[in-house]
């Protein structure tokens, strides 16, 4: 155990359970072993990206396009709304079309996250900056490395974050499983 890195760990803020943490809704720290560490379907490298929240803005505005489309045939503003949220959900398409995509990677070797790849042997530990919000939280991966340096990113725009945690648990602990074993 490094104890250097233990110290920075341990100088983040941990999630209280005071009434002022939840009025304020301050921002807090989780680490990794704090999560499981199962996944539901093994493959060799299991990939996140940030576009999988996209379906459900799609399914999202397609209903109210139908709704809209079903009641256009009685009112002209219904019409209106019609074409405004299909002209909406083209919209949305063409950013995601050329929304820069961004994975992570994980898998027996280690993490890849955007370019930056980090070797098992590498990670000391991670965990969660959570930074709630008014409707959902955003999620700060930060990867402690054995040479005493920290890396953070931001996960916008990747749904639950928790797998992420969960499949690098699952990967880390097969990786020392192994190691173990040679």
């Amino acid at each position: 155990m490094n104890q250097i890195i233990e110290n920075k760990i341990n100088e983040l803020t941990k999630k209280e359970r005071y009434v002022i943490d939840y009025i304020f809704s301050n921002s807090y720290f989780v680490r990794s072993n704090e999560f499981g560490s199962t996944i539901s379907n093994f493959k060799e490298t299991i990939s996140f990206d940030n576009h999988a929240s996209k379906n459900y803005i799609y399914f999202v505005f397609g209903f109210i396009s139908i709704l809209m489309g079903l009641r256009s045939f009685e009112d002209t503003f219904s019409l209106k709304i019609f074409v405004a949220s299909l002209v909406l959900l083209v919209l949305i398409y063409i950013y995601y079309q050329f929304k820069k995509k961004e994975f992570i990677n994980i898998n027996e070797i280690g993490i890849k996250i955007k370019t930056d790849f980090f070797a098992w042997n590498q990670i000391y530990d991670f965990g969660f900056t959570i930074i709630p919000q008014t409707k959902t939280s955003l999620y700060v991966l930060e990867i402690f490395k054995n040479d005493v340096s920290r890396i953070s990113y931001k996960l916008h725009g990747f749904n639950n974050p928790e797998e992420i945690i969960k499949t690098m648990n699952f990967f880390r602990n097969r990786y020392n499983s192994n190691r173990n074993h040679s």
